[in-house]
């Protein structure tokens, strides 16, 4: 007997949590494994690193060293990120700039709603992409608001040349590129199954609707 489909807001819940905590998660171990600030306070029981990792502030300078996941590319490095991808408004005053990325945060996910909304239970892969990108955003935003910088420890570089290097990213920032992208592919596919007759293009709440904002929380 096949049971009822899962709902399109079961979809979005479990996505969704599971996205933050990984994001919450993976930035709690940074902390943990790359810097030496719960020794430093003397943090050893789980419940004391709970409490330390949400109560500490700035801690590049306990930054222990990197480790290599694969040398030659890949290694795990510590990093306070105050801005967006690439420096995005870096030139803006701190403050300001704080304030920007709270109210893009939020807008986004103002987005994700209400698009969301619109979908059907069988568009599966929207349904997904649009839960992505609002655990991405609130995975980034979480740090905002607590610490005004975001945890970035995941760094990329070329052949042995951490001089050239992609900017340090997190967990929250992988899943609002994966979320996106899906976004950006989907446009095309269901353009195409309309012309052939009414695909997903035809449906309310398709994607040949949305617009999308060129936006990332976090990255250095």
């Amino acid at each position: 007997m096949s049971g009822r489909p899962l709902s399109k807001w079961a979809v979005l819940a479990a996505v969704f949590t599971l996205g933050v905590l990984a994001d919450q998660g993976s930035k709690f171990l940074a902390v943990d494994r790359l810097t030496t600030a719960f020794q430093r306070v003397g943090a050893e029981t789980p419940g004391q690193k709970f409490e330390a990792f949400w109560r500490l502030r700035h801690l590049e300078p306990l930054a222990s060293e990197s480790f290599y996941v694969y040398r030659p590319l890949w290694r795990m490095h510590y990093v306070e990120n105050p801005s967006a991808a690439f420096g995005f408004l870096g030139f803006v005053p701190h403050g300001a700039r704080y304030a920007l990325f709270i109210v893009i945060s939020i807008a986004a996910v103002a987005f994700v709603v209400h698009y969301y909304r619109r979908l059907e239970a069988r568009q599966r892969l929207l349904q997904m992409a649009l839960a992505f990108v609002a655990a991405g955003t609130v995975g980034n935003l979480i740090d905002r608001l607590a610490r005004r910088y975001v945890i970035d420890f995941v760094d990329w570089y070329w052949w042995n040349r951490p001089d050239l290097y992609w900017p340090t990213f997190n967990v929250a920032d992988s899943l609002l590129v994966v979320g996106i992208g899906l976004l950006l592919l989907q446009p095309s596919r269901q353009a195409g199954a309309g012309r052939a007759g009414g695909g997903l293009g035809n449906h309310k709440g398709g994607l040949g609707r949305l617009k999308l904002p060129c936006t990332r929380s976090s990255s250095r």
